[in-house]
């Protein structure tokens, strides 16, 4: 797999699938937009995921194959294991940049259907016993579906997920439960839990209402904020919300 545009796509999945936008993603995956060579007329596009490591290409492929038909899981089209390739549907938008488009009152409209959707998904992820450990608002995307007609909200990017109680947290991020955080600065390693992904519940939660994220990942006095064990300072307009958000961020779940 080469990473420049131009490029095509090598083997089995250049034969079916011809690239037409390069995404960045870091030194671990490239990610393409691509189309049917022999279906160009319908134009549907998907999203092709290609992984630098044999792990986080099992990780991910595994995970989909077991929430395959979930509705709010993004899902897997082709999978080529030889490659370390999988192909997906390809999303509209995510819900940072949805937000970014609107105010408080527009975002209150959407937000009982959005977190619907989410429950959903890590409802789907707990029957199966899988961690997210990644639940952020670039994470969670908006799709149309075949029939043109139905969109709905879904989890993606399970390349870091992991089996609850069983594998270690490979992932630190800005949404991290505080657990996660600290274990990373004390360099030792962590179980995933079911906990964890519900603090990132929480944090999704206060940028739905506010539009802001709580830790940005940079300002080192909200870090130290989110790993102390004092509660974290809620301020969210609606009552309902905030106790809701409080007792996600309670850090005793």
């Amino acid at each position: 797999m080469h990473n420049n545009l131009g490029d095509k796509l090598e083997g089995t999945v250049g034969e079916r699938y011809k690239i037409i936008r390069n995404f960045r993603y870091g030194k671990d995956l490239n990610v393409y937009k691509a189309y049917e060579v022999n279906n160009d007329k319908s134009r549907v596009p998907y999203v092709i995921k290609s992984y630098k490591t044999r792990e986080a290409f099992e990780i991910e492929s595994q995970a989909l194959e077991i929430l395959k038909d979930a509705p709010n899981i993004m899902q897997m089209i082709d999978v080529y294991s030889q490659q370390t390739i999988i192909v997906c549907e390809c999303a509209l938008y995510d819900l940072e940049t949805f937000l970014s488009h609107q105010d408080y009152s527009q975002r209150h409209k959407e937000e009982g259907d959005i977190i619907k959707s989410i429950v959903s998904g890590l409802m789907e992820l707990q029957k199966h016993n899988i961690v997210h450990t990644e639940l952020a608002p670039k994470n969670i995307m908006y799709f149309q579906e075949k029939d043109g007609y139905t969109e709905r909200w879904k989890l993606i990017d399970f390349d870091s997920a992991c089996i609850s109680d069983k594998d270690d947290v490979k992932i630190v991020t800005n949404y991290s439960a505080p657990e996660v955080i600290r274990a990373r600065e004390n360099g030792t390693e962590i179980k995933a839990n079911f906990a964890m992904d519900m603090f990132s519940f929480g944090l999704v939660l206060y940028f739905l209402e506010t539009g802001q994220h709580y830790w940005d990942g940079e300002s080192e006095v909200a870090k130290e904020e989110m790993i102390s064990t004092r509660h974290l300072l809620i301020d969210v307009h609606d009552p309902s919300a905030c106790f809701i958000i409080k007792e996600l961020l309670s850090k005793t779940i």
